[in-house]
């Protein structure tokens, strides 16, 4: 009798109870070796059983071993980029043989799908995928000018690309972002790649070099159940590439306007058992003059002073990989970045000088487990603050510059130890007639450990009480069981349970309902919860008199606030995770061999909206004066002196529910055209504060409406490719700190070129970005500085034209046409 749906779902609920229970099948391997029609080998091919979730990759001489397949009948599905996909179907694997399956793809100039990790930390399908992720190859990148990734972000779903310099951006997704935004989670090569002091994702700040990433992949939406704190809005990961699978030299050299050169390198090779690879980059660059207008108590508006608008990067990596012969490998890489620039915070902006990011990081990779032990460390350098240089320069006339940089940096120290250990295995319920139709449920389970350690050097953290550095702690645990109840209809389950030390407990869970009528399309429903944690600066900031009777204050007591009476007007409870509760509705699918669907609305709950730096008291106010005391002791909240202050700190409030529409495409008119486009629609549905509670911290700060459609053509003449691409931004209001005004509408228009030089392995590029913009207005500070409290003066003029400047922060640069032109090369 066929068994009904709720049956099989109570049954798969027990499996997940019972898997200590469970057996594994018997198993065996299968090998071969994947050729192109000239039966040369091909590298870095991607060979899925099934829907077990099982893979390997080929090698550089193409060959690849899939170990702990299930016996029977099975069918592999293989993926390369540049070749078209292929399926072997009915490979017969016995218990502890080996099943021969050679592949011979067909060259193909694009392909639909491909394959993606991020989603369910290993390899699937992206049309299986349960969440909306977007994979960037290293084709793709190759085909960008300068040393980021950064540019190629611009056309991903759902995504908000915010260009704040030449080749730097800032992301975000789904709402509520900000000048100092972390709802987005940065991986790099499976480590977490943040700034502990700030909470930040690294962004430009990464060890790698462009020429050495194999790929970027962006998973939009809540991303806690299998990545953990600070995956609220999504996460970003970053992948090398391996020694073995991409053997040989690149070399990159690329200038262009604004004073930009950037030069860099790679080159990877493999001696035995044996691997190594070495990458590195520098660039520099002169970004468009901006001197914003800061207030100056008893001067007015003052222009700002020693801003050094040239950047610059230098960045390297290097690994040691060692293979074992059924396809493991082991792999130690180090990486190093120095950045100087100017950088935007809620506050005003930073002179970065000689910002450093360092790691290291020993790794296992296994077709069933994973593991790996890091360090990260990130330095301030010399980085100060330029509206805060501004007031110390011209408030102390006899002060030297150096004094003033020394009076107004943030120095600091983050480090981040890690580890993390991770298995994947796939299990059937026997009974008496052998393995039953849940075969195939595939269980993906893992630890996690962190500790960081970071120091102001006892200057604005509360090392400055305590001498003592500041060593939070967070251990997690995740699962995830993915239940085929047919071929058609899978079930995945996932949970993370979170234990910090700086807060309490978190669990994190997921759902998602998939349901594929034909293949390689998947309809989805999903729920998912995700929170980001308080991060250094919310928790353990300690900076008395930041400025003259203003004091900076971190969270973890609480605050009762006190008037002249002594009464408690205000109770301010300790800060505590943000949440976000995400209902979502998607459809990924290949229709026709031609077309490629992505297309997920969302519905979104955000509850405790984390507050930006507020007063929460006032001592010099006069008659309205209020004090802060902290809760937990009672002790007024002073200076170290035991002066007044007046007391800005951070703090819970809020809840606002948003709904949102994301998608992307690709049409092929033949194998060498290419449209693409993508859009994003957000709307603000309700929101919920309390009097008194800031308004800029449940802001949107986010376009209600942005598309990207371009089209690519390669080979359009012999040895020549061509792209264009037109990105629109609707206008919106944005509130972050001092930034406050309004961001205009705008769209831009790119084209890229590249050139195969004859009877060699090099390819010319040409690059113009925002080559013709247009703009619906202009945004201008307020004439008392833009840390004055005043809305910046917004202009409506709509103009379009070659040589045309939009904005896209606030307070920032405005953006121009930027042409670049390099050459690359490649082999072995």
């Amino acid at each position: 009798m066929q068994k009904t749906f709720l049956s099989r779902l109570t049954r798969a609920a027990v499996m997940v109870a019972a898997i200590p229970t469970f057996v594994l099948a018997q198993t065996g391997r299968i090998s071969g070796t994947v050729t192109d029609a000239a039966k040369a080998p091909v590298s870095g091919a991607q060979i899925i059983v099934g829907a077990s979730g099982l893979s390997a990759e080929s090698d550089v001489n193409g060959k690849y071993t899939i170990v702990n397949v299930p016996t029977g009948k099975v069918d592999l599905k293989v993926y390369r980029l540049g070749f078209k996909s292929q399926s072997v179907a009915g490979v017969t694997v016995t218990a502890g043989g080996t099943a021969m399956a050679d592949i011979s793809l067909v060259k193909a100039t694009v392909q639909l799908g491909g394959v993606v990790v991020s989603a369910s930390r290993r390899v699937e399908k992206v049309t299986d995928a349960p969440a909306q992720v977007t994979r960037i190859d290293a084709l793709a990148l190759s085909q960008t000018i300068g040393n980021s990734f950064a540019p190629a972000l611009r056309s991903v779903p759902g995504l908000d690309y915010i260009q704040v310099g030449i080749t730097a951006a800032a992301v975000n997704a789904r709402g509520f972002n900000s000048s100092f935004n972390n709802r987005m989670l940065q991986t790099e090569d499976g480590r977490i790649a943040t700034l502990p002091e700030s909470g930040l994702p690294l962004g430009v700040f990464t060890t790698i070099p462009k020429v050495d990433l194999a790929g970027v992949e962006i998973l939009t939406g809540p991303g806690a159940a299998l990545y953990g704190p600070d995956a609220s809005n999504g996460v970003i990961t970053l992948s090398t590439k391996d020694a073995k699978q991409y053997q040989g030299y690149t070399f990159e050299a690329s200038a262009g306007s604004r004073d930009f050169w950037d030069i860099q390198g790679r080159y990877a090779g493999v001696t035995g058992k044996f691997g190594y690879k070495i990458a590195a980059v520098s660039q520099s660059a002169h970004v468009v003059e901006s001197r914003p207008f800061y207030p100056v108590t008893g001067k007015g508006p003052q222009q700002e002073l020693s801003a050094n608008f040239n950047t610059t990067v230098q960045r390297a990596n290097g690994a040691l990989s060692y293979y074992l012969d059924n396809g493991d490998r082991l792999v130690f890489d180090a990486g190093a970045s120095r950045n100087n620039g100017i950088g935007q915070t809620n506050l005003g902006r930073n002179q970065l000088v000689n910002y450093d990011e360092r790691h290291i990081q020993l790794k296992y990779t296994g077709a069933r487990w994973f593991a790996q032990a890091y360090e990260t460390t990130s330095g301030s350098g010399g980085t100060y603050q330029l509206n805060a240089f501004t007031t110390n320069t011209l408030t102390k006339p006899n002060i030297s510059a150096d004094s003033a940089k020394a009076l107004s940096s943030f120095p600091g120290e983050g480090r981040v130890y890690a580890a993390e250990v991770q298995n994947n295995f796939t299990v059937g319920m026997l009974t008496k007639t052998g393995v039953d139709a849940f075969d195939n449920t595939r269980i993906t389970y893992g630890v996690q450990y962190r500790r960081d350690r970071v120091s102001s050097y006892m200057h604005w953290l509360s090392d400055r009480k305590t001498g003592m550095a500041l060593t939070p702690e967070q251990k997690g645990g995740y699962a995830q069981i993915e239940t085929p109840f047919s071929s058609k209809l899978r079930l995945v389950l996932a949970g993370r349970y979170d234990k910090p030390s700086s807060y309490d407990a978190q669990f994190s869970p997921k759902a998602a309902l998939l349901y594929s009528p034909v293949a390689d399309q998947t309809i989805r429903v999903s729920y998912n919860k995700a929170y980001k944690s308080p991060t250094i600066l919310q928790t353990n900031f300690y900076f008395p008199n930041f400025a003259p009777f203003v004091g900076v204050f971190g969270n973890t007591t609480g605050f009762d606030i006190k008037n002249n009476a002594g009464t408690v007007v205000r109770t301010i409870d300790p800060i505590k995770p943000e949440t976000n509760n995400t209902i979502e509705l998607g459809y990924k699918g290949e229709i026709a061999g031609k077309l490629f669907l992505d297309i997920t609305g969302y519905r979104t709950t955000y509850m405790n909206f984390t507050s930006p730096l507020s007063v929460i008291a006032n001592p010099l106010a006069g008659a309205a004066a209020t004090t802060a005391y902290y809760r937990t002791t009672g002790a007024k909240v002073t200076d170290d002196a035991g002066g007044p202050q007046i007391a800005l700190a951070y703090f819970n409030l809020g809840e606002a529910t948003i709904t949102g529409l994301d998608g992307g495409l690709r049409y092929y008119f033949k194998d060498n055209v290419v449209a693409s486009a993508s859009f994003g629609l957000i709307k603000l549905d309700t929101i919920k504060t309390k009097v008194g509670d800031p308004v800029e911290s449940t802001a949107l700060n986010t376009t209600s409406a942005k598309f990207n459609i371009g089209m690519d053509y390669t080979e359009i003449l012999p040895d020549v490719n061509v792209g264009w691409s037109v990105r629109y931004v609707n206008r919106y209001s944005f509130q972050s700190g001092v930034n406050w005004g309004t961001i205009p509408a705008f769209g831009t228009y790119d084209m890229t070129a590249s050139y195969k030089i004859p009877s060699s392995n090099g390819r010319l590029f040409v690059s113009a970005q925002n080559l013709f913009s247009c703009i619906g207005g202009t945004t201008s500070p307020p004439p008392t500085g833009i840390a004055s409290s005043k809305k910046a003066d917004y202009t409506v003029k709509q103009q379009c034209g070659f040589g045309q400047t939009h904005q896209e922060m606030l307070n920032m640069p405005a953006i121009g046409p930027i042409v670049f032109v390099g050459v690359r090369y490649e082999g072995r």
